[in-house]
């Protein structure tokens, strides 16, 4: 036993020291992480593979890991049609948002809005992101300290500190070059633990034929359920109209995604870059998909929660690990692994980039002038550490919550819609001005705000409960205490996947799906409007315009012209796509 524990514990410790002696390699050995362009964007000279699995790792934290495989447990497979809908995403983001951004050169993507726009734009939307980063940060660290928690015991107070120490450390010292290594380093755990469980997942249930039985008679497959009800929590609908605004908020707006594709030195590097990300991420959500399969598989006859084996549907994973797994030394431990592996390269991107936008939009304006490459290199250091604190301590109301997939969903979906609005309304209409953007974003900060609270607060009083699918407890033992089914008493069945109470509002059972989309349609409606009805004289470059509606707005614009939209010179591998490239 002693010596399992041994192997469980060095699979863990020998990821955790290899991250750290990246950090000191590129804090310490390779010594060019001094000026704002090394520590945010690695002096330009990043390749695309580790671009890549660093996008991958760092969208793959243990909300998808843990997350996926339990929602398709409880509610069966419909939400893996988010492999499938990639296409749309890459073609989307390649031809409206990577083309300027790209252009653009920014250190921090939201200094766009500034010049689309004007600072009070830029700044409300830097600290609205600012705020949701730090809110989600803790969501991402609490998860993988849980499942070490199911194998290994320890508090999970005891466990988060010493992830945040280690990712705090090598993010603070070796800034990109040090997280887009490390992400790649934890990307190999993540993906050998995920593959191992997958493997031995088959064996303990006897095969995929026996996997695709089991899920069939608990009626757990669906992917083309095309009831386009909004209200439905999941559809095909609901799914794939949702997750692409969600994901193109993730990949064209946002400041860590924009940060790697810029620090590539080509744009056909970045353009392949984001391509192989969204096929890889498709493959990871399919895979992740098929444990939670395996899991209905193995326990179709006695439910964990039920039987009280587990806690709840989030413990579901790592309980499966330590079944399946527990004759193997070392490869609980790997799985542990690959879980804090996923947090920590999520964690290490969104502070690295957090610090840049700090830096950029907030300490650079407060002081009126920029300073020295050398002082900026440590106000943003700094401003790690001080994140990274603040996030540890921010677990413990995380711990208060429930579910996985759908909280973090509908966290984002607070602010996601609101800043893709204001993004796309610069770049895709040329009339939008700011009073129209600034109108539009915060009426959609307001209604989202107030719809995904609304929905919280019935959920957590049990005023609103989703329809789960049928698990058995048949096979269970006879000495157990089984837990009684979900009460639905005082709530009426609105519709196949809600019971809800009569004085819970229509709108607040809105799938959480499309909280994305309807945040971003009410912010571009409402700034499409209000810049017809107040028109002002606007002055801006048409590059921060598309390239698709530059060139019909400005037909006689010539994309050949260098000189950036931000007024700094710029390498001619830099510059704007010219219009005869097929992107």
């Amino acid at each position: 036993m002693e010596l399992s524990l041994v192997a469980e514990f060095s699979a863990f410790a020998c990821m955790m020291i290899l991250s750290v002696l990246i950090g000191l390699y590129y804090g310490f050995v390779e010594r060019k992480q001094n000026t704002v362009n090394d520590y945010l964007l690695g002096g330009k000279h990043m390749s695309v593979f580790p671009i890549t699995m660093s996008l991958i790792a760092s969208h793959i934290s243990g909300i998808t890991l843990l997350g996926v495989p339990s929602e398709v447990y409880v509610y069966g497979t419909q939400y893996l049609v988010i492999g499938f809908i990639n296409v749309f995403i890459i073609i989307i983001v390649i031809y409206i948002y990577l083309p300027v951004f790209y252009d653009l050169q920014l250190t921090s993507v939201y200094e766009y809005l500034e010049l689309r726009f004007n600072s009070t734009i830029r700044g409300i939307c830097s600290l609205i992101y600012a705020i949701s980063l730090i809110l989600y940060i803790p969501v991402v660290i609490y998860i993988p300290a849980l499942a070490f928690n199911q194998v290994s015991g320890l508090n999970v107070h005891a466990i988060t500190p010493i992830i945040c120490v280690v990712c705090i450390f090598y993010t603070t010292v070796g800034g990109l070059k040090a997280v887009v290594w490390t992400d790649a380093l934890q990307s190999v755990f993540t993906t050998v633990s995920v593959i191992a469980v997958i493997v031995l997942g088959f064996i303990n249930i006897g095969g995929f034929g026996n996997m695709i039985k089991a899920n069939a008679d608990g009626d757990r497959l669906e992917l083309f359920k095309m009831d386009v009800d909004p209200f439905l929590r999941n559809t095909f609908w609901t799914v794939s109209v949702g997750t692409t605004f969600s994901w193109i908020t993730g990949l064209g707006i946002h400041p860590g995604a924009v940060q790697r594709f810029v620090a590539l030195p080509s744009y056909n590097k970045a353009r392949k870059s984001l391509i192989y990300f969204i096929f890889g991420m498709g493959v990871v959500k399919i895979f992740t998909g098929l444990i939670g399969m395996q899991i209905y598989a193995k326990y179709k006859d006695c439910d964990p929660v039920r039987a009280k084996f587990i806690q709840n549907d989030r413990n579901l994973l790592p309980y499966f690990v330590m079944d399946v797994a527990s004759k193997i030394p070392g490869l609980t431990g790997l799985f542990i692994s690959g879980i804090v592996s996923a947090a920590l390269s999520t964690m290490s991107a969104q502070l690295n980039t957090v610090s840049g936008t700090i830096y950029e939009d907030f300490v650079v304006k407060m002081l009126g002038f920029k300073v020295t490459q050398l002082t900026a290199s440590v106000i943003m250091k700094s401003t790690v550490v001080i994140v990274g604190v603040v996030c540890v301590a921010l677990v413990i109301v995380v711990e208060k919550l429930s579910g996985i997939l759908q909280m973090a969903i509908s966290l984002s979906g607070v602010t996601n819609g609101p800043l893709l609005s204001v993004f796309t309304l610069g770049l895709c209409f040329p009339w939008a001005n700011s009073r129209g953007a600034l109108c539009g974003m915060l009426t959609s900060l307001a209604v989202m705000s107030w719809i995904i609270f609304g929905a919280q607060e019935a959920i957590m009083s049990k005023k609103l409960q989703f329809v789960q699918r049928e698990v058995s407890v048949a096979g269970c033992p006879a000495n157990i205490t089984i837990l009684n089914s979900t009460d639905y008493t005082g709530l009426y069945r609105m519709n196949d996947d809600v019971y809800v109470s009569p004085d819970v509002r229509k709108i607040f059972t809105l799938s959480y799906n499309h909280y994305s989309t309807l945040g971003t349609l009410i912010g571009v409606a409402v700034g499409l409007a209000v810049s017809l009805i107040f028109p002002t004289e606007q002055d801006y470059d048409p590059k921060l315009l598309t390239p698709c509606i530059r060139n019909f707005v400005f037909p006689k614009y010539m994309a050949q012209d260098k000189k950036p939209a931000n007024g700094k010179p710029a390498p001619e591998e830099y510059a704007l796509v010219p219009q005869d490239t097929k992107l």
